[in-house]
């Protein structure tokens, strides 16, 4: 009788996904709404608009992160085939994706 070995095990790296801006660094975000933010005092208008300007290019950061991530789990899907293993990771990744983006944990 022929052994069959365990079914692959992969890391589950994406349980924990959570949507970021894609692209940007965090502190360097934080440096320039806290710069935005300082000038408010001096320049209100200018101000508003620089925070504008960095909500703006955050969100569609997110937006590129959550396209690219939607893409991968559609490409692992077409990639699972019939292969209930790969499936079953590809389920779990897909969940993990739907509560990153609802903030469920």
């Amino acid at each position: 009788m022929p052994r069959q070995g365990s079914p692959r095990r992969t890391p589950d790296t994406s349980r924990d996904w959570r949507p970021q801006p894609r692209g940007l660094v965090p502190a360097e975000v934080r440096e320039r709404w806290d710069a935005a933010q300082g000038e408010f005092v001096d320049d209100p208008p200018g101000s508003v608009r620089a925070a504008d300007a960095l909500a703006s290019e955050v969100a569609d950061a997110v937006i590129a992160e959550i396209e690219a991530r939607r893409a991968a789990l559609r490409t692992a899907l077409e990639d699972a085939d019939e292969d209930t293993e790969a499936l079953r990771v590809t389920l779990r990744d897909h969940r993990a994706f739907v509560r990153g983006l609802v903030g469920d944990d």
